[in-house]
């Protein structure tokens, strides 16, 4: 098969000629008890429960299962929008973790065209859901339910991102107008071009599906970095990673922004809009030195100073702060499902761990891309 070229487009130099405008399951649903429209489309040949294997979720059109089936990776799909197919990507994941030995820090997503902006909605609202995304075709001037263009989710994502794009897709003039804006707003984000149009097959089901996975491998979830920023326009959005945000009120359209930062000699530094009535700090000794106190402050205000714990809340705003159900991360429910599961108590009866990511062990084995 002739090799079709991966266009790598650079920041500030979009292609001569491009004008710049607006901005832009069947086959395994009885693993997971879901609908013939959705669940696990391909699992891993190589499968065994003794090594932790990626998954890759998608929310419009799929990538071929014969193609992918022989990659190390399992394809996820749940089609739809919004809050329910956020929460159907969810149960499925941890119905597959109670199945098999997947890895909560290596969750991905590609997606096409709408279903693209879905993944790049979901990464923002849901952080650490996903490690990182490859979104194809996205036309991120389409709105969500609170009236947000799909560029404001875009500049919120703190995650690697492979914006994919045919060389004749319509939508891609304004997706790098997009890339260039979440280049701005500080996000990892890479746009590369394939030959082609408003179609995703070239990149999911050739040789070129080489490019998105190898990407996908360079990256694992960090549960706990020391900066999290976080927008949060409705309480079902308040967690990110280890910060639960609590609002003045139950809102659509809500506008909380926050950044908690960790510094030298266990200090956290809080910063937050007038939206934001506290903050749940979810700590962990790879954020603070847990045997020493934690002090915690909002510019000169002290909030907190005393033991460290693994929570700690702090009061931004006086009054009493709409009440949300405590939030859990995904890769918390991934992990709890995968320790209670009968194929990690047969490993154990084994005298076996499943915890080396078989993405490590092939790099090791200098194996690089696993066909």
């Amino acid at each position: 098969m002739k090799t079709m070229p991966i266009e790598r487009i650079r920041p500030g130099k979009p292609r001569a000629g491009t004008r710049l405008r607006g901005l832009a399951a069947a086959a395994f649903a009885s693993l997971l008890g879901s609908p013939a429209s959705g669940g696990l489309l391909a699992e891993p040949e190589g499968y065994t429960p003794e090594r932790k294997w990626p998954v890759v979720v998608c929310t419009q059109n799929a990538p071929s299962a014969e193609v992918f089936k022989k990659t190390p990776y399992f394809l996820l799909h749940e089609g739809g929008r919004g809050v329910k197919v956020a929460e159907a990507i969810r149960d499925s994941l941890v119905r597959l973790a109670e199945k098999r030995n997947i890895d909560p820090m290596r969750i991905y997503a590609t997606s096409f065209s709408r279903g693209g902006q879905e993944i790049i909605r979901q990464a923002s609202q849901y952080p650490g859901r996903f490690a990182a995304i490859a979104p194809i075709g996205s036309d991120l001037r389409a709105r969500d339910d609170f009236g947000r263009q799909g560029i404001r989710h875009a500049g919120g994502l703190r995650i690697p991102v492979l914006a994919l794009y045919g060389q004749g897709d319509g939508y891609r003039a304004a997706g790098l107008q997009a890339y260039e804006a979440m280049q701005q707003a500080g996000v990892p984000v890479t746009v590369e071009t394939y030959p082609g149009g408003h179609d995703p097959r070239p990149i999911w089901d050739t040789e070129l599906n080489k490019a998105w996975m190898d990407f996908f491998a360079r990256h694992r979830l960090d549960p706990y970095p020391r900066e999290v920023t976080h927008w949060v326009d409705h309480k079902r959005f308040s967690r990110a990673l280890w910060v639960q945000s609590r609002l003045i009120r139950d809102m659509g359209s809500a506008d909380g922004m926050f950044t908690v930062s960790v510094k030298e000699n266990n200090r956290i530094e809080v910063e937050a809009n007038d939206k934001i009535a506290g903050l749940d700090l979810f700590l962990s000794d790879r954020l603070v030195d847990m045997n020493q106190p934690v002090t915690v402050v909002e510019g000169e205000r002290e909030l907190y100073s005393g033991p460290a714990a693994e929570k700690i809340s702090v009061e931004l705003r006086d009054g009493e702060p709409y009440p949300a159900d405590p939030l859990r991360p995904l890769w918390e429910e991934l992990e709890k499902a995968r320790q209670k599961s009968a194929w990690m108590a047969e490993l154990r009866a084994a005298g076996k761990d499943g915890e080396t990511s078989v993405l490590d062990a092939n790099r090791e084995r200098g194996d690089g891309y696993p066909r």
